[in-house]
């Protein structure tokens, strides 16, 4: 029998604010969990493995960790990568094959930027997951009789059972477009792959997206979107551009709502950083917002470039909001208070009623617990 236990070590302090609440395992790769990814990858292994949260599923890394023995500790003098239980202790530090490379996670900027990688690294174990079906070439016309347009291979596109492509174009010139079970793309959607539409979400009608963009299930999304990842249960349902960016389980964005993701300059972008409690500089060119858990928007929020939001939040107002808006925080431009913790576990209550999920007292007990640890950021 096997048994995966995720371990988050001293860096994950800045996966902030995606790891708010949850373990960054459960963060998406691409277009599905790290710990789903895992577990596909080390299935029919039976043994038990503690693997760094942080350590994306890539074929390289699954093949050193297929390969150790009882006992081995993978990692360097810095980091532990990955232990596998057993007597015997060794510590083993196996090159990486040739044109193989191991991904860390450093930031909460790295899932959108290794959107593509994940999406690519996944795609055969996700569409055998999924029971997803695969077209075929012989069924160009047929599509577009139907309104389905395809600029590039029709075997590009994995389809699993309910999946419903209405009226739309698609491209998949530069990488795969993959809808889970039961999901959606309206009519008049723009899709340029690579793609993941999760199970039970709907793309709306006249979306524009631009890949590699991520959409968990159960998630209804509208707008112009490029290079995003959306986790579980999120809605971004109208219009609005967001791109570079991650959105936690359980966020709103209201309608209009947009990110900057790139500055007037062209110049460097700094990010907040939660292990310093700073803005440094980032060395990158695109960011755009970083959103944790249950946080909401109101009609026309406009952030500004790198815009890092905590959990728990409800941003709304006129003019722009800060670039960090800690968790529990209630307001924007014009001021942020603290979100009452009663006040927050009444909408995700309500919130998570509307897809027939129980706040468990569990669920609500790690609320009250987050809502205590982050205090000092609304100070």
């Amino acid at each position: 029998m096997q048994k995966v236990i995720f371990f988050s070590d001293s860096k994950c302090v800045n996966i902030y604010p995606l790891n708010l609440g949850r373990c960054e395992s459960s963060l998406h790769f691409g277009g599905r969990a790290v710990a789903a990814q895992w577990r596909d990858l080390l299935a029919g292994i039976h043994a038990d493995f503690e693997i760094n949260s942080r350590l994306m599923p890539t074929k390289a890394a699954a093949r050193i960790i297929r390969d150790m023995e009882p006992g081995d500790t993978w990692g360097n003098e810095e980091d532990v990568y990955a232990f596998r239980k057993g007597e015997k202790k060794r510590h083993i530090k196996p090159e990486v094959e040739p044109n193989s490379e191991l991904l860390f996670t450093h930031s909460a900027a790295d899932y959108f930027e290794m959107c593509g990688t994940g999406i690519a690294e996944d795609l055969k174990n996700m569409t055998l997951t999924w029971s997803a079906r695969t077209l075929s070439e012989d069924e160009r016309e047929a599509w577009a009789l139907m309104g389905v347009i395809v600029h590039g291979e029709l075997e590009k596109i994995h389809l699993a059972p309910g999946a419903v492509l209405r009226s739309c174009n698609i491209n998949t010139e530069e990488g795969d477009v993959v809808l889970g079970a039961n999901a959606e793309v309206m009519e008049g959607a723009n899709i340029r792959g690579p793609f993941v539409l999760g199970e039970n979400s709907q793309l709306r009608m006249g979306s524009n997206v631009y890949g590699p963009t991520s959409i968990g299930k159960h998630c209804k999304v509208g707008g112009e979107l490029s290079n995003v990842v959306i986790h579980d249960y999120a809605n971004k349902a109208h219009g609005g551009f967001i791109g570079n960016s991650v959105i936690g389980s359980w966020c709103n964005l209201g309608a209009e709502t947009s990110a900057s993701n790139l500055k007037n300059t062209y110049g460097e972008i700094k990010m907040y950083q939660a292990e310093t409690k700073k803005h440094i500089k980032s060395g990158k060119t695109f960011c755009g917002l970083l959103m944790g858990d249950h946080s909401k928007t109101g009609i026309h929020t406009a952030f500004d470039t790198a815009t890092v939001v905590g959990a728990f939040c409800n941003i709304f107002g006129a003019s722009t909001p800060p670039k960090h808006i800690p968790s529990f925080s209630w307001g924007g431009s014009e001021g942020l208070a603290e979100h009452r913790l009663e006040q927050a576990i009444t909408t995700a209550r309500k919130v998570l009623s509307r897809r027939g999920i129980e706040l468990t007292p569990t669920k609500e007990s790690e609320i009250v617990q987050l809502f205590s640890s982050t205090e000092g950021d609304r100070k």
